[in-house]
């Protein structure tokens, strides 16, 4: 198994993690440029001792099924479509297939999201965010999709 980003904490890092039986090298074998990091160890260390607390990931798991409330929520009200997902990382179907028009619109807020397929949203907050943190999430794409629906009923009136 690969680890990178997530490892990493916002620094550099990236390991290989295999079965001793699945390993071709032997201790000190393989060299590289960041090999050894004594600063990306630590940080990596870190985040793996973060991640294994029970606690942690029940946060995690409560977040993200506030998110998905807060999401269905708003859907419901905007008349849009299906909330999924697993954890933190959420879609949102739209009823337009203009889904990067409101990733563009929700960027000028201040809300970055992603949009890989037409009429589908993608939600990757932090592992550490905070349920007011999810709220103004909400509150900025809210202002998106009603900038977007504003302009697909009358593109002359923005």
């Amino acid at each position: 198994m690969t680890l990178g980003k997530g490892l990493g904490g916002g620094v550099p890092i990236a390991a290989l993690v295999a079965a001793e039986s699945a390993s071709c090298f032997e201790y000190g074998d393989q060299g590289g440029t960041f090999n050894g990091a004594p600063l990306m160890a630590a940080v990596g260390c870190a985040v793996v001792e973060t991640v294994r607390d029970p606690r942690f990931l029940d946060a995690v798991a409560a977040n993200g099924h506030y998110l998905m409330e807060r999401l269905r929520t708003l859907s419901a009200e905007l008349g849009h479509g299906e909330v999924r997902g697993r954890g933190l990382l959420v879609a949102l179907e739209l009823n337009e297939r203009d889904a990067a028009t409101v990733a563009r619109a929700a960027f000028d807020q201040g809300l970055l999201v992603n949009a890989p397929r037409p009429a589908t949203l993608r939600f990757m907050p932090s592992l550490t965010v905070s349920r007011d943190e999810i709220d103004q999430m909400v509150e900025l794409l809210r202002v998106s999709l009603k900038h977007e629906s504003k302009l697909m009923a009358d593109p002359a009136s923005l």
